[in-house]
């Protein structure tokens, strides 16, 4: 009885955990563009330049010779780093029993404040990696027209479903991105 309860207890608090660490659960449209904006609290006690070295190195080490890469700009003055990058997303099954790939391309910004770190992501597209089947998805379409609620209610049948799993994809890759970038500055590391 008590191992049970013990289990119950563990799997409800990783559960939270889980939970706590996705800080994106929806799609954010702001003007009309689909923008996801986080901030990370970091120790007072650290410097602004302390901060921003703690950043720079994050981004060389996970950026710099990395063959997704498309461009990385650090800037000392304003104490930020921004990266255009892609990473292939794997989707999850769909009706038929098959897992889609995607090639998504994004753009974030992490800038270091008084108080911690501000990360945007935007200007997310996308490009199948393997046919999905779908006449009506062009090679390359933006998150705007595939991700936000309106675009996915737009349609229905396969085209829905593609559209529901690559948003799944895209929200669990920016909460890991969004996780790795928060461990840099966490103090229990």
């Amino acid at each position: 009885m008590k191992k049970t309860i013990f289990t119950a207890l563990f799997f409800a608090s990783l559960l939270i955990q889980v939970r706590a660490q996705s800080v994106f659960t929806t799609v954010p449209v702001v003007n009309g563009k689909v923008v996801f904006q986080q901030f990370i609290h970091i120790d007072q006690a650290l410097t602004a330049d302390q901060r921003y070295a703690m950043l720079y190195k994050w981004g060389k080490d996970n950026y710099a010779g990395n063959p997704l890469l498309s461009g990385i700009r650090f800037d000392d003055k304003a104490k930020s780093i921004t990266v255009g990058s892609k990473i292939e997303l794997l989707l999850p099954q769909n009706s038929s029993g098959v897992r889609e790939k995607v090639i998504m391309n994004y753009r974030f910004d992490a800038s270091i404040t008084n108080s911690g770190c501000m990360l945007v992501i935007r200007d997310i597209t996308y490009q199948n990696s393997q046919s999905s089947g779908s006449a009506f998805f062009p090679k390359t379409f933006t998150a705007e027209e595939t991700i936000t609620p309106a675009a996915i209610s737009a349609v229905s049948g396969t085209d829905k479903e593609f559209r529901t799993n690559t948003q799944k994809s895209t929200l669990f890759y920016l909460n890991e991105l969004y996780n790795e970038l928060s461990k840099v500055f966490s103090l229990n590391k």
